[in-house]
């Protein structure tokens, strides 16, 4: 059984590397675009939905996130298409990046190898090779270093991450978080509330106990939450167990919780807050990986292995040119 938890342990070191090594073959200085695409699943494609949100309030450039081997109709020439897929195999990243290439879009790879890389150096695309050998979840960091890395030497948009070898710095305090949340989850089915701004944070939690953890998660955003999924509180079982996640002082946070647990459900507040966005997520994103893995050793799953995942992709292959 692969020792995941020891892979997440190491995000530090994982991330000084990337910072250290990281760099775009084959720059491009685009000056300016009409909008960025970020297209990627699972693993990879979570730095999308990180970096749209983060980009929202430092450029107006439209931004979009694309999970599926489709894009949309207004990704053309002159945006940025930014494909991300750890392995270089994902068939749904590679077709949306293909596509993006016959509209005329420009087009920047970020991967470990596979043939989106074999594309990126045919092509002359600008790419960044991350570190190979380690599980897409597992390779945030060096994942989004890579995003980072492209956006500055192409649209010159910069996103200090040194920031991030603080908030990996205290080992023995996210290890003690992530065995109380894993404790916590137990027996239950996790549901992650957040924020708009901490949606990427909610939905990698989902991913990371779905795949780690083998349970089903659901997610909830504020402030949509309180237009339906509140009122399902009202009636809701025993099974299901709250994690609100809390980034600064939010009072619709704040409310949630409270109000969840007034009907009489069991809540968990984790607060992510570490200064800036990006290190939030960052360190959030390590309470939760760790997390995960401890809930699924208690559980006597092994958390690096997707069998179902693969079946998938099986049929996929079948449906999708390769």
């Amino acid at each position: 059984m692969r020792d995941i938890l020891v892979e997440y342990i190491n995000w530090r070191r994982q991330l000084e590397l990337a910072l250290r090594n990281s760099r775009t073959s084959n720059p491009t200085r685009l000056g300016s675009v009409d909008g960025i695409v970020f297209t990627g699943m699972g693993g990879s494609g979570i730095v999308g939905d990180v970096l749209a949100e983060y980009l929202k309030e430092v450029t107006e450039l439209p931004v979009a996130v694309v999970k599926s081997y489709r894009l949309p109709r207004y990704v053309r020439r002159g945006w940025l298409a930014v494909a991300i897929s750890y392995s270089g195999n994902t068939l749904e990243t590679l077709n949306a990046a293909r596509e993006a290439l016959r509209r005329g879009s420009s087009v920047a790879v970020i991967a470990s190898g596979g043939r989106l890389l074999e594309l990126a150096k045919e092509l002359r695309l600008p790419y960044v090779a991350v570190e190979p050998g380690l599980l897409p979840r597992v390779a945030f960091p060096s994942l989004l270093v890579g995003a980072s890395v492209l956006l500055r030497d192409l649209l010159d948009l910069e996103l200090e991450l040194s920031e991030g070898l603080r908030v990996l710095e205290d080992l023995e305090g996210v290890l003690k978080l992530s065995e109380r949340l894993a404790a916590f989850l137990r027996g239950a089915i996790p549901v992650f509330v957040a924020t708009e701004e901490l949606y990427p944070l909610a939905l990698r939690a989902k991913n990371e106990f779905n795949e780690n953890a083998k349970v089903v998660c659901k997610v909830e955003v504020i402030p949509e939450w309180g237009h339906n999924d509140i009122v399902g509180w009202e009636g809701a079982s025993g099974v299901f167990k709250v994690v609100v996640f809390r980034y600064g002082s939010n009072e619709l946070t704040d409310f949630a919780a409270r109000y969840i647990a007034r009907l009489g459900h069991e809540v968990e507040v984790v607060d992510v807050s570490r200064g800036g966005y990006i290190e939030s997520i960052l360190y959030g994103s390590w309470v939760v990986g760790l997390a995960s893995v401890i809930l699924g050793r208690s559980l006597g799953v092994d958390p690096s292995e997707t069998r179902s995942i693969g079946v998938y992709k099986e049929f996929l292959a079948k449906v999708l040119p390769p």
